[in-house]
């Protein structure tokens, strides 16, 4: 069987090497390579980043175990290569860095959710204070939207492969017929994870200083490492969207998995 691979996105800074820890300890686990890709104006100096890639994967040397790394210099634009990329290595996942300089024209916030919606694939943000990793408890925010349900398939999946106890947590809604739907997409979520014999729980987060911080500060007060979304949003151009911003960047750097619900298609897991 041919094995799945995570796509890394580096520009040769301290958070994109972060990106590339977190990303052969998850291949180590799901039975995947990694492909390290980084974008560049011209082929001018495409020889001096050969030789950048082959210390990395040299320095990486010892953790690697089956792990196979390999590494594409591409000429082009951070917002249509890593979507090209991804597609034409069946890419499972993407990691990246929240904080990149040159090449990835500092992505936090809105730069991040235009690249993320770029592509159907999965992304897994890891900011620069990421320090291991640990998805033995996953939180997974879902609301009224259908869009939110999209993550299901996905964090079911992952969570079967690692054995992680997924948390499936909402917002206490006040008007009753948003309280419904929300209970119904809770119980759709846990049916499927309880089918897969995928250890969960639920809760509903009380409104304290908005969703996206009650998210954090859950994740947190349980000791939860990853927190895992579809990111779905109305608007005109979505790289306004302040709830998936405030969750990508969030102030105690936990890492963030976000899939793009509009353009969710079938994956790895």
């Amino acid at each position: 069987m041919e094995r799945r691979s995570i796509l890394v996105p580096h520009d040769f800074t301290t958070v994109a090497d972060n990106a590339v820890s977190y990303a052969i300890n998850l291949a180590k686990q799901i039975g995947a390579n990694v492909d390290l890709l980084h974008l560049v104006k011209d082929k001018k100096g495409i020889a001096n980043i050969n030789a950048k890639f082959d210390k990395i994967i040299a320095s990486n040397a010892g953790k690697m175990d089956e792990v196979k790394i390999n590494y594409h210099v591409v000429v082009g634009s951070i917002y249509t290569e890593i979507a090209s990329k991804a597609e034409e290595l069946h890419s499972a996942i993407i990691v990246m860095g929240t904080h990149g300089a040159k090449g990835m024209q500092k992505l936090f916030g809105s730069f991040a959710i235009k690249v993320i919606t770029s592509t159907h694939v999965p992304f897994l943000i890891v900011q620069e204070q990421f320090s291991g990793i640990d998805m033995s408890k996953i939180v997974v925010p879902i609301d009224e939207s259908q869009e939110s349900l999209q993550i299901e398939q996905f964090a079911t999946g992952l969570g079967d492969i690692l054995k992680s106890e997924i948390h499936v947590v909402s917002e206490k809604k006040v008007d009753s017929n948003l309280k419904l739907k929300v209970a119904v997409h809770s119980g759709l979520v846990t049916k499927q994870l309880k089918a897969k014999g995928v250890k969960y729980q639920t809760k509903v987060l009380p409104r304290k200083k908005g969703y996206a911080a009650d998210i954090v500060n859950y994740t947190k007060s349980i000791d939860a490492n990853l927190i895992a979304f579809a990111y779905h949003s109305d608007r005109l151009l979505p790289q306004f969207d302040t709830f998936a911003q405030s969750l990508i960047t969030n102030k105690e750097g936990v890492p963030v998995l976000v899939l793009n619900s509009k353009e969710a298609g079938n994956y790895f897991f």
